[in-house]
């Protein structure tokens, strides 16, 4: 009785761990604590070093263990390069750094409103290049989640959205946002592609290299970048979890639930991000927080539990 029971725990850790939503919502979570973590050190160093410690660190982490399957699997790299390029400029350069720069000239709150749109504008690009056809309760579920999200960042009071000012930086975030909805359609597009480890050795590699204009940028003006254990470890963070773990399990999600329900996902930024805060830098959660976090569940769950139409 005993074994049976271990035996049953075993069976249901394994599934859970192998769920393509647990997947999809723990790649949320490690960036959730990024943006948090990048908030405390970005005034130590530029957005772009940041975004570079991030792809190019987890690109040497990954070669460490994966140089021998990128050897072996060269021929599949060398027949999609260009693909793989330009998915190394929509993800790491589009969706990661640039969001990074517009910080610099927008607030917080239009960038968590432009974030949201991400689900949105993958159910757009797909219908367009006929991927999917949304089914109206998933419609009905990214409304949910999206009035979940705008409760939290708008403090409950929808009205504050009348006087939002659009600049640069909120350009600049929607061509991030287009960038990241852009990569998922495309992930699940490809038809050839090497083992998940070494997709995203090659992913991070290019990411990498596509920084280094904006650091010699950086280095030529003589931007500091000091090294404390503060920013030392947040850059060992930034280059394992946000990149290296958040990415491979956001490409799981992909492959299993499909671009438009696994963006769904991104819905859980603003409330991960906001309870990251609370732990880590003592800001408050009011009222608005749960009541939004509450209306996003049942958003995603509406979303993600009704297959579309393939």
């Amino acid at each position: 009785m005993t074994n049976q029971i271990i035996d049953a725990v075993k069976s249901g850790l394994t599934q859970l761990l192998h769920s393509p939503h647990i997947a999809s919502f723990m790649a949320i979570f490690f960036i959730g604590i990024n943006f948090v973590i990048v908030r405390g050190v970005h005034e130590q160093y530029p957005p772009s070093v940041l975004s570079l410690w991030r792809w190019g660190g987890a690109a040497i982490l990954l070669t460490c263990f994966t140089w021998r399957s990128v050897i072996a699997e060269w021929s599949v790299i060398r027949r999609n390069f260009r693909i793989y390029s330009l998915m190394a400029v929509l993800m790491p350069i589009f969706g990661a750094l640039a969001s990074f720069v517009a910080m610099e000239w927008t607030v917080a709150v239009n960038g968590a409103i432009i974030q949201s749109l991400i689900p949105a504008l993958v159910i757009l690009i797909v219908w367009v290049v006929g991927l999917e056809k949304a089914g109206k309760t998933q419609l009905v579920g990214l409304f949910l989640a999206l009035i979940g999200v705008g409760g939290i960042i708008t403090q409950g009071d929808f009205s504050v959205l009348l006087s939002l000012n659009f600049n640069i930086g909120d350009l600049i975030l929607i061509g991030s946002a287009f960038g990241l909805a852009s990569y998922t359609v495309i992930y699940k597009c490809i038809k050839e592609k090497p083992s998940p480890a070494v997709f995203l050795t090659v992913l991070c590699g290019l990411g990498g290299l596509f920084h280094l204009p904006f650091l010699f940028y950086e280095l030529s003006i003589g931007t500091p970048m000091p090294f404390t254990v503060e920013t030392s470890l947040s850059m060992a963070y930034v280059a394992v979890f946000p990149s290296l773990i958040a990415i491979f399990l956001f490409n799981y999600g992909i492959d299993r639930l499909g671009p438009s329900r696994a963006a769904a996902y991104h819905y859980f930024l603003a409330p991960v991000t906001a309870a990251a805060a609370f732990i880590f830098i003592g800001e408050k959660l009011h009222w608005y927080h749960w009541a939004g976090t509450i209306t996003i569940f049942a958003g995603v769950f509406l979303a993600s539990a009704v297959k579309t139409k393939n």
